[in-house]
């Protein structure tokens, strides 16, 4: 089906051709690229205990060295792999599949345009972010002045929300460069023999790491369908941002042991470290390549034996948002040091203050209220012991009933929530789904329109901002009618 352009009068149209879920399933179906097929091996390796997290970081981020040119025919590539094979880098049975995908996997197509790049304004202008909640401006930032922009404080709820963060758009006149910060999330994770029998609400997730949080998460959710997808390269962060993370680990550890919390944990574990992603794909036809970062914390401990379970782990990660940066092939260095925006964010105090003040009273009645729970928990089993197994395991039956119900309803507040999320992306990536009203099909499409009117056939969209306009008639007169989606 071939892409089909339409002017009509003094009114210009953009019209695109409807095949979002067909890409959906060609990029499911593809083979993995060279980059996953290594990640997933080094997550088996990882999650068999061959090699530990500590390893499975630093293999995952070397990958990129590693691995051989991305041109140059294949017996190059093979001797490249033969060469890693007996230098240890690759095992025996990660040469064989490699060689195996440089025979069965079929060149890229070529981009469908040529690269654009508009180049970003001198000039500055600049931006507030609002906080709903708060009703005032939480903090400005400097953009270009020709960029479109749009930010607020998201206070996402449900299993995986981590509080207040910053989430703003903001992009070029053409919207193939662009700047994109996402809320952070949170997860949570356990071995017990408990979470096995009886599941909790909230699903664990056992990711300990930016890299593995980007490869399992980020990019999944971001690009669900996106046409050509290739991570390049997994990368850690620049020097100066590891320095950063380093220094603020080092103050929170010494804040926790001087404070006394470790003392009440068992084999405590804090980690903060964060990675970015480098791919490449198409967005509307045009070649563009993105970098997507994240920094992830994480706190694990041994969990006391209680009742006839074992001790167990338990860890709960949270990432400090998602930032994206994209741009046309070959700009997106030059949009990354021209475009940072962290540099110009200029915090409002009032606003900081009563965030300040919101989140130590939060933090310090969740503390106070584990604390006497583990207090509590300890005393009762030392003073009862043996005697509360029998009636601990009837009030576990008990519970099993009323959990079956809940989780029912659990299991659609999360269906729910990631509806929301999804609409979150589509928000941010300026997308929208519309249904047609004759056939029910849905759509999504670029929010950016007022009015889109579909063929009678299915196959081609037009969007326009002229509320005068009224295809029928004027565009493929003989074959088609057309009709006006409406907004799901």
């Amino acid at each position: 089906m071939k892409q089909t352009i339409v002017i009509a009068g003094s009114a210009v149209l953009s019209l695109a051709i409807l095949g979002a879920g067909v890409f959906f399933v060609l990029h499911k179906s593809q083979a993995a690229t060279p980059q996953q097929s290594q990640i997933a091996a080094l997550q088996k390796l990882r999650d068999s205990g061959v090699i530990t997290a500590q390893e499975y970081d630093a293999k995952v981020q070397s990958l990129p060295a590693a691995a051989p040119p991305a041109s140059g025919n294949s017996q190059e590539k093979i001797a490249a792999l033969q060469e890693l094979r007996e230098s240890g880098v690759i095992t025996p049975q990660e040469f064989d599949a490699k060689v195996q995908a440089l025979q069965t996997t079929a060149a890229p197509s070529a981009p469908t345009q040529p690269v654009h790049f508009a180049k970003i304004a001198s000039g500055a202008r600049k931006v507030e972010i609002t906080d709903p909640q708060y009703q005032i401006t939480a903090a400005t930032m400097e953009i270009p002045a020709d960029w479109k922009f749009a930010g607020t404080i998201a206070r996402p709820d449900g299993c995986h929300a981590h509080g207040a963060s910053i989430k703003f758009t903001a992009q070029s006149p053409d919207g193939l460069t662009a700047v994109v910060a996402l809320p952070g999330v949170a997860w949570n994770w356990q071995n017990s023999e408990a979470a096995k029998k009886f599941p909790p609400a909230c699903p664990p997730i056992d990711i300990d790491s930016a890299t593995s949080f980007l490869v399992n998460i980020a990019l999944p959710n971001i690009h669900p369908d996106a046409k050509n997808a290739k991570v390049l390269s997994v990368l850690p962060m620049e020097a100066e941002a590891q320095a950063s993370l380093k220094d603020q680990l080092d103050k929170q550890l010494k804040w926790r042991a001087s404070s006394g919390m470790f003392k009440q944990q068992i084999n405590p574990k804090l980690t903060l470290e964060g990675a970015r992603l480098r791919l490449q794909y198409e967005r509307d036809g045009h070649p563009v390549e993105e970098m997507i970062s994240a920094v992830v914390q994480c706190e694990e401990q041994t969990m006391a034996a209680m009742f006839n379970n074992p001790a167990y782990q338990r860890r709960t990660c949270f990432s400090r948002g998602t930032g994206i940066t994209r741009a046309p092939l070959g700009h997106l260095d030059e949009v990354l040091a021209k475009t940072r925006f962290d540099k110009t964010l200029q915090p409002n105090p009032e606003w900081q203050n009563r965030m300040m003040a919101d989140q130590q009273a939060a933090a310090k009645q969740a503390m106070d209220a584990n604390n006497a729970q583990a207090a509590a928990n300890l005393q009762h089993f030392k003073e009862q012991g043996e005697a509360r197994l029998a009636a601990g395991r009837a009030f576990q039956q008990r519970q099993t009933d009323s959990f079956n119900n809940a989780i029912a309803i659990d299991r659609q507040k999360q269906a729910a929530i990631d509806a929301s999320a999804q609409a979150t992306v589509r928000y941010s990536l300026d997308r929208q789904v519309f249904t047609n009203p004759n056939t029910g099909q849905t759509i999504e499409a670029s929010n950016q329109y007022s009015h889109q009117w579909i063929s009678s056939d299915g196959s081609t969209l037009i969007q326009t901002n002229d509320h005068t306009y009224d295809p029928n008639g004027q565009v493929y007169p003989v074959s088609q009618s057309w009709s006006e989606l409406v907004v799901k």
